[in-house]
């Protein structure tokens, strides 16, 4: 039988010999130049995709066009992958969306092909049993799924869809039912169950709160956009819901590695996720269809919290941004900063962070916050001064919140404006900070290059 390479190579010269350009995915999703490697071929300028996928029992080559591809011009490819297949004994489907085809269209095939690799890696056995009943174990739990139609054993990932329930079994044989039927979920708790822990114990509570959270954040989404929902006054809260979504999904996914439920489990910190009526009226307010649909009311107290943390996280940046605004203006409005008196000089002082050996690996907002620490410690006293103190105090407690690129360039060049402004008391007319102190502190932070990092 001719290799799944071969029939990647083959597929290849195909779609090349024809005339047409590719690019190239792994079955995992990931981009490649080696056509022996890929399993995915995107034809751009015809929006298509062609995929060979093969399980242990079964080859096949897919073919997806839109309605708009030109099929003229895309007999003599389709006739010479068909002609393949036969040859190849492998089962060829041709099909036809309405929408133009997109690599991230597969992203869904990928992510199963990850996730039964990771599963392997991890110790969790492949997926096998009957045609209404999956299996997966790990050392002495397993994890049982019911399927509501036989499975298709020629079909890839058959045993991750159509389900019905999920249930998890310990060493003892005791079973417990998920709340959900997200395989993702069940496969954390799995790993739960397998490093001694329950699904009744706090962290096991935790991870089916997860799923239920999960679903109904997937219920509340498909709903807002259905009935037309997103609007100018809900958007960033449907774009949050969104987030939130991911964010879950990512977690749960990593869950079930041994490293990664180790880090979660340590940093676990127990929440309760509640909603008053009033915040539940406005809501309800907002995303209401003439009537409300009753089935979304159990995602409110979620959707709730991620208003919450969307208020909380802007009056942060906002709050940020306003000091690192005042500060600047403060230093601009100075013509001379007073250093405390008996200091000439902070070049040699060892409380110095600014170009220590030991903050060179820190964060730039850790550098940044330390040197405004030190600077506000040094400023001399005095009704003119004071305020600038205060300032440098206060962008050290918010540095950690500002992500924004332009903003940290404006800290930077703050700092360096005032340190261009110190001068020892008293100020002796033209004293200036020592060109070796400039240059250390340009060296200290040469290695953010802001037009590369936040252009």
């Amino acid at each position: 039988m001719i290799s799944a390479k071969k029939v990647a190579e083959e597929i290849f010269k195909i779609l090349k010999g024809n005339g047409h350009t590719l690019k190239l995915f792994t079955d995992e999703g990931e981009t490649t130049v080696d056509p022996a490697e890929a399993r995915r071929f995107f034809i751009g300028e015809l929006g298509s995709m062609v995929n060979f996928d093969e399980t242990s029992s079964k080859r096949q080559l897919h073919v997806s066009i839109n309605q708009n591809t030109n099929l003229e011009e895309f007999k003599d490819t389709l006739a010479q992958l068909k002609n393949l297949a036969n040859r190849s004994i492998i089962e060829y489907t041709l099909k036809s969306f309405t929408k133009n085809i997109e690599p991230k269209d597969q992203d869904y095939q990928a992510q199963k092909v990850r996730d039964m690799k990771q599963d392997v890696q991890e110790g969790i056995s492949p997926a096998y049993g009957t045609s209404k009943s999956s299996y997966q174990k790990l050392e002495s739990a397993k994890l049982i799924i019911k399927h509501t139609k036989p499975v298709n054993e020629e079909s890839r990932g058959s045993r991750s869809r159509n389900i019905s329930a999920i249930y998890i079994e310990n060493a003892e044989g005791e079973r417990t039912k998920m709340p959900t039927n997200n395989l993702a979920g069940g496969r954390a708790m799995l790993r739960h169950v397998k490093e001694g822990g329950t699904p009744h114990d706090e962290f096991g509570q935790h991870i089916q709160e997860q799923t239920v959270e999960l679903k109904k954040l997937k219920e509340f989404a498909n709903y807002s956009k259905r009935n037309g929902l997103v609007n100018e006054d809900t958007a960033d809260i449907v774009e949050a819901v969104s987030q939130r979504i991911a964010s879950i999904r990512e977690r749960m996914n990593k869950l079930k590695g041994c490293k990664s439920y180790r880090e979660a489990k340590d940093a676990f910190e127990a929440t309760e996720v509640k909603i008053n009526e009033t915040d539940r009226n406005k809501l309800r307010n907002q995303f209401t269809v003439r009537t409300f649909d009753e089935n979304i009311d159990g995602a409110l107290p979620y959707v709730n919290a991620l208003v919450k943390e969307m208020k909380a996280i802007k009056e942060r940046d906002e709050f940020a941004k306003e000091t690192l605004d005042s500060l600047v203006n403060t230093i601009i409005g100075m013509d001379k900063v007073r250093m405390k008196k008996g200091m000439s000089s902070i070049k040699n002082d060892p409380e110095n962070p600014i170009g220590n050996t030991l903050m060179r690996d820190k964060s730039l907002q850790t550098q940044l916050g330390a040197a405004a620490s030190y600077l506000a410690g040094v400023i001399d006293g005095g009704k003119d001064q004071d305020n600038l103190a205060v300032l440098l105090a206060r962008f050290d407690d918010q540095v950690d919140n500002i992500k924004d690129g332009a903003m940290l360039k404006k800290a930077v060049l703050a700092i360096k404006t005032l340190l261009s402004k110190m001068r020892p008391e008293p100020a002796s007319e033209g004293s200036v900070p020592s060109e070796d102190y400039e240059q250390t502190f340009e060296s200290a932070f040469k290695k953010y290059d802001f037009d590369e990092l936040f252009s």
